[in-house]
């Protein structure tokens, strides 16, 4: 008897190692026909985005100009910053002319803090992070000189400076364009 499942030539027999279409490939292409090696190889007609190729010369002459670019920023960085109870005062805003006591210097703990100011200018002190905006804060201003000075004492919000290290923000701003747009002054010194 022949038996229709051992039959060779049956295109159905699940058996056969003969060609077999793989239902996902959309060509009907048979397996024995599909290589996975060159599934992965590129179509040798397959176009290539040709990327121009920068000389090497170039690339290292504009990786030199880039590191001697970030060399000079450095350096001018480093030479026009103010770092320090010295250097503080040298980096005034515009309308300061001088800074009371001077960056630096070594003062009494009740001794004045302020700054005189270039004519047209107005500011108030925040001194050890403690503001002094007005007359009731012991705030003294004489705008006609450009002082703006503010000396600790008893019942004032700074009664005495600190020992050691003290700091000074100024906010000064020109008065015809108001405290809006103030810019900071800061400076530090020691009080003994």
């Amino acid at each position: 008897m022949d038996d229709p499942a051992s039959d060779p030539s049956d295109p159905s027999d699940p058996s056969d190692p003969g060609d077999q279409t793989d239902p996902t490939d959309p060509t009907g292409a048979t397996d024995h026909a599909r290589d996975p090696a060159d599934a992965a190889a590129p179509e040798a007609d397959a176009p290539t985005a040709a990327r121009p190729r920068v000389p090497m010369w170039l690339q290292r002459t504009l990786m030199l100009l880039l590191l001697c670019g970030a060399v000079v920023g450095l350096v001018v960085t480093v030479g026009l910053a103010t770092t320090g109870d010295d250097n503080t005062s040298s980096a005034k805003p515009d309308g300061v002319e001088s800074l009371i006591p001077p960056s630096g210097a070594e003062v009494l703990r009740q001794a004045a803090v302020g700054l005189n100011l270039a004519d047209g200018y107005d500011a108030y002190l925040i001194v050890n992070g403690t503001e002094i905006r007005s007359r009731e804060d012991g705030l003294v201003k004489d705008l006609g000189t450009g002082l703006v000075e503010f000396v600790p004492g008893p019942g004032k919000p700074v009664e005495e400076l600190e020992p050691e290290r003290n700091c000074v923000i100024a906010m000064v701003w020109k008065r015809t364009d108001g405290p809006g747009t103030a810019q900071p002054a800061s400076w530090c010194f020691t009080a003994a």
